[in-house]
C-alpha cells in the first residue's frame, strides 16, 4: 500500500467531479494497490469487481473513464511480468505528480484591506431588556405559586355546617338535612378527606343520594322513607346483580341493613370490592 497514493486518493483530488461512487472506489482500489510512488499497480478486474462488489464490465468503464479523465495512465507493462503469460492484466500508474491531474482546487480566501467591525448595537440590546420584561414571571414562581393554592384549596372539612341554600335543596329533594350533614361530616372525617369546596361537595352528596334513594327523608314531610330490602334496585346494583338473579342470602340482607343504617355506599362498595364482607355486619354498626 502506499501513504503518499492513498493521502492523494482521500485529499489531493475533487471527489465531486466523479460521476460514478464506483469509479471513485476503484481509483481509490488502485491507490491501494500501487508501490509508494503511486505506480505499478496492476489488480486484475476480476480481482477489482470482487472486491467492488460489482461486474467485470463496470470495472472496464470505470478504468476507460479514470483513462480520459486524467487520473490514471497506463504504466510500464513489465511489471507484471512475473504473473503467467494469459494472465497478466494491466499494469497502471496514478497521476499524482503531473500538473494536468485533475486535483482539488485550492481555496484562497481574500482579506479586505480595511474590516469592517460591527458597532455595537444598543438598540438590541434594549430590545432584550423589553423582552424580558415582557415575558412571563419565572417558572419557579408559578410553581410556588400553584402549591400554596393547591395547598389552600385542599382543606380538612373542620368545623363545616350546612347552609341555607342546603336546607333549601334538602327540603326540595325531601331530604333530612341536619341527619345527612351528620353523615356526611362523620365520613369525612374518618376518611380524612380533604376538599376544595365543602358546600358543593355535600350538594353532590345531596343529589347523589336522592338519585339513589340511600339518604334519610325528612320525616316531617308527606314523603315515606324507602325501606332498602335484599332484592331492592340499591342492594342489586352494589352486589351487581339483576332482577331475575335476586338471591336472598346473607350478603343481600347486610348490604341491605347497611343502607337503611345510612352507611356510605361507596364504601360498602369498597368493602365488597376488596372481599372483605366480613366487615358489613361492623359497618352497620357505625353510627351514622
Amino acid at each position: 500500500m502506499s501513504v503518499k497514493a492513498i493521502n492523494w486518493f482521500l485529499y489531493g483530488i475533487d471527489a465531486e467531479r466523479f460521476t460514478s461512487v464506483t469509479a471513485y472506489r476503484t481509483l481509490g482500489a488502485l491507490a491501494d494497490y500501487a508501490d509508494p510512488d503511486g505506480r505499478n499497480a496492476f489488480p486484475g478486474q476480476k480481482t477489482l469487481a470482487k472486491l467492488l462488489g460489482c461486474s467485470e464490465r463496470t470495472i472496464r468503464r470505470c478504468l476507460t473513464w479514470l483513462e480520459s479523465n486524467g487520473y490514471i495512465m497506463k504504466g510500464n507493462q513489465s511489471a507484471a511480468s512475473e504473473l503467467p503469460v494469459g494472465h497478466r492484466t494491466t499494469v497502471w500508474d496514478l497521476r499524482i505528480s503531473r500538473e494536468d491531474n485533475p486535483v482539488r482546487p485550492r481555496r484562497t480566501v481574500r482579506r479586505p484591506d480595511n474590516p469592517v467591525r460591527p458597532r455595537p448595537d444598543n438598540r438590541a440590546d434594549n430590545r432584550a431588556d423589553i423582552r424580558a420584561d415582557n415575558c412571563c414571571p419565572p417558572i419557579v414562581n408559578n410553581i410556588n405559586d400553584s402549591k400554596e393554592r393547591g395547598a389552600r384549596e385542599a382543606k380538612p372539612i373542620g368545623d363545616w355546617k350546612p347552609t341555607p341554600e342546603h336546607r333549601a335543596l334538602a327540603a326540595r329533594l325531601n331530604l333530612d338535612c341536619e341527619a345527612e350533614a351528620a353523615k356526611f361530616a362523620d365520613q369525612a372525617l374518618d376518611q380524612g378527606t380533604l376538599s376544595a369546596d365543602w358546600d358543593a361537595r355535600f350538594r353532590n352528596w345531596l343529589r347523589r343520594g336522592h338519585e339513589l334513594g340511600i339518604t334519610n327523608t325528612n320525616t316531617t314531610g308527606t314523603g315515606n322513607s324507602h325501606q332498602h330490602t335484599w332484592k331492592c334496585r340499591h342492594t342489586l346494583q352494589l352486589l351487581h346483580r339483576s332482577e331475575p338473579d335476586a338471591i336472598c342470602d346473607a350478603l343481600a340482607c347486610t348490604v341491605a341493613s347497611a343502607l337503611n343504617d345510612g352507611i356510605d355506599p361507596d364504601r360498602i362498595a369498597r368493602t365488597i370490592r376488596d372481599g372483605d364482607t366480613g366487615r358489613l355486619q361492623d359497618l352497620t354498626w357505625e353510627p351514622a
